[in-house]
């Protein structure tokens, strides 16, 4: 008897601080942006970039994926109606210019940058395609 009470008081001891950890990570999620070469070079690389931002976050449980391309900051990636948007287009170069000017303002935990390694801007992590 004194067994199912150890083990019973260690199951409701783990479910609380389960519960506590949902509830925090629910109220401070972290801020990821994930930005998109839609230059007319990786168009032929469309399908497994977005292959790779549906991974990206079917895996963030905890975190607002915010989404954009190196033309326009989209938004959070969950309010998009279709990631088809993100590839709408696909001219003109990736530069480190227009990356400053569309996110430098905005607040983030971590900056992705979805290229094919041309560019290495730095505060960025670049993912190759």
């Amino acid at each position: 008897m004194k067994f199912l009470k150890i083990f019973g008081a260690l199951i409701i001891v783990q479910l609380l601080v389960w519960a506590a950890a949902h509830f925090y990570f629910s109220a401070n999620k972290s801020v990821l942006l994930v930005v998109a070469d839609t230059s007319f070079s990786m168009k032929k690389n469309f399908p497994e970039v977005k292959s790779w931002i549906s991974n990206f976050e079917s895996k963030r449980r905890y975190s607002t994926v915010l989404i954009g391309t190196d033309k326009a900051a989209l938004g959070e990636l969950a309010d998009l109606k279709s990631m088809d948007v993100i590839f709408r287009t696909s001219f003109g170069k990736l530069t480190n210019e227009n990356l400053t000017r569309l996110y430098s303002h905005i607040a983030a935990d971590k900056r992705i940058l979805l290229s094919d390694g041309s560019l290495t801007p730095s505060g960025w992590e670049v993912i190759k395609f």
